[in-house]
């Protein structure tokens, strides 16, 4: 089978998936009005020359947001340069689609390239591809949750897997393939990278070096697959670093208040789930399909007529499976306390490495099943799978209705805003009390002197012009972040309770500019992943050389 007609299966295939969304456009999901909200300013920025933005102007009313500071950049680059393709002519909400078409698209295709070698035949690693890109966990992180940045990681997972098993066969840039998807994990999403290197990486990693049977091969091959993801960390230090490292700008304990702790959404305690629970059905249903999957995989693997590495690969990626159902089900609570691993919010986000595992798992043994108990396992799992795929195509039919009857109205989260300003006590996620902003001037001076006034020029810049004859304390509506100087260079100093850009001038007639600079943190973040990548090349040019005939 040739490289094309399984490409174009597979676009096919994702056109089929996404047609709601690509026919009405973005469908309100959970987190739709942000995604609005985000991909309009960074695609600007973007196409203004600004390779990676990080401040949001437009954001909080024109306070500005420091966004992209925290939150991975990587589905964002992808809208981007489909907006540099297309010229900017589609709307947002088409657009984002448009983007969500090719990261499903690539989801697909990486699955098939990890499938080649790990399936039964190239049969069924293009059904395995098909499989997991229509996977229900997969689609509702598009349809129901909106959650853009997780649903790029699903097309990055293959890859870290693909990169491991490359090194452990010694294959040409194997090093390469494993440091470079590592790094994109968490520049497509944190809490999966988190969750794959709690759970898959490791135990994949371990197993690969079991089944060499050499203790020198097997630590070997540990170095380099450790070498090449501390590598992998260094390049994305351009977004870990100052996401890690500058949570005091901002208020990040919104992020895990109310219904966003891990313990309130383990499928065992059914009783705590934050209401409505379509969802969380959805999941539990799909959960009990997997697990009766994965069993029945476990019982195909052992019959004879299956080979000894096909079966003990299945038999692995099955019982991956199984552990981390069993870790969502919450029957394990104290790994959710782990460091970081904490933060994640949601243990169902650990479903993206379930379909994975079970997809490869399918893939991995001979059909039609020799055991018929395997069988019977199966069609099981299938019939569990109905009713959850059946309330999942209906939340998405109401989805349609209700973007088709109201637009979707972009919209900002809390947990960007500065840290210390006055959120309502109790309120919801999206409550951002913005009132006391709202109606304040561009600039505001006291004594008020003859000319007072301040105007945008570009994204990151802000002109003010002054006219005293006393010193004046001139703020700004702008939040106050770190990251703000101003030329000529005066003392930026934050005002209270509101968060706000204040500083003293001098009298007489003056103009400013307050203007966005690279913080230490940032700049850091740049040097080390250069720093990561210039030594990658390095690694991998030798390992070339070597390895060429």
């Amino acid at each position: 089978m040739g490289e094309r007609r399984p490409a174009f299966l597979l676009l096919v295939a994702a056109v089929v998936l996404l047609a709601p969304s690509l026919i009405f456009g973005n469908l309100i999901s959970h987190s739709s009005p942000q995604n609005l909200t985000w991909a309009e300013q960074f695609a600007a920025q973007f196409r203004g020359g600004i390779p990676y933005p990080r401040v949001l102007p437009g954001s909080f009313d024109g306070l500005t947001a420091p966004t992209f500071y925290f939150y991975p950049p990587l589905a964002f680059w992808v809208d981007a340069l489909v907006s540099v393709a297309t010229f900017n002519v589609i709307p947002t909400s088409y657009r984002l689609s448009l983007s969500s078409l090719l990261l499903l698209w690539a989801s697909g295709m990486a699955m098939r390239f990890w499938l080649k070698g790990e399936a039964t035949s190239p049969r069924a690693a293009l059904w395995g591809a098909l499989a997991y890109m229509a996977a229900p966990y997969h689609l509702l992180d598009h349809y129901y949750r909106g959650a853009y940045a997780e649903f790029a990681a699903f097309a990055v997972l293959p890859l870290v897997a693909l990169g491991v098993r490359r090194i452990a066969n010694g294959e040409r840039w194997g090093p390469a393939v494993l440091a470079l998807s590592y790094a994109a994990l968490p520049m497509a999403h944190l809490p999966t990278a988190l969750l794959v290197s709690a759970t898959m990486l490791p135990a994949y990693v371990l197993y690969r070096g079991w089944r060499f049977g050499d203790t020198a091969r097997a630590a070997r091959f540990f170095i380099r697959c450790a070498v090449s993801g501390i590598l992998g960390l260094g390049i994305a230090a351009v977004y870990l670093l100052p996401a890690l490292t500058l949570q005091d700008w901002i208020s990040p304990e919104v992020l895990w208040a109310r219904d966003y702790v891990v313990d309130k959404w383990f499928l065992l305690t059914p009783d705590r789930w934050p209401r409505p629970i379509d969802m969380m059905l959805i999941i539990a249903a799909c959960a009990v399909a997997y697990a009766l999957a994965a069993v029945g995989v476990m019982v195909a693997a052992t019959r004879v007529g299956e080979l000894a590495g096909a079966r003990m690969e299945a038999t692995f990626w099955a019982t991956l499976s199984l552990v981390c159902l069993i870790l969502v089900a919450g029957a394990v609570p104290w790994f959710w306390q782990l460091p970081f691993v904490a933060k994640v919010q949601f243990p169902w986000r650990l479903m993206s490495v379930v379909e994975f595992a079970t997809v490869t798992a399918l893939c991995c043994v001979s059909w039609p099943l020799r055991s018929r108990v395997a069988n019977y396992l199966v069609v099981a799992a299938i019939v569990v799978l109905v009713p959850g795929v059946g309330e999942m195509t209906a939340g998405i039919g109401l989805r349609i209705d209700v973007s088709r009857s109201q637009a979707d109205v972009p919209a900002d989260v809390k947990e960007f805003l500065p840290a210390g300003y006055p959120l309502k006590p109790g309120g919801s996620y999206a409550e951002l009390n913005l009132e006391p902003v709202r109606d304040l001037p561009p600039a505001a001076c006291t004594p008020t002197p003859r000319i007072c006034r301040a105007s945008s020029e570009g994204f990151d810049r802000l002109r003010i012009e002054l006219d005293a004859d006393a010193p004046t304390t001139v703020v700004l509506r702008r939040f106050y972040y770190p990251m703000w100087r101003l030329d000529p260079e005066l003392p930026l100093v934050v005002t209270e309770p509101l968060r706000l850009v204040s500083f003293r001038a001098p009298s007489g007639r003056k103009v400013y500019s307050l203007e966005r600079v690279a913080v230490r943190e940032e700049r850091v973040g740049w040097a080390i992943s250069a720093l990561a990548l210039v030594l990658l090349l390095v690694w991998s040019g030798v390992e070339w050389g070597i390895r060429r005939p």
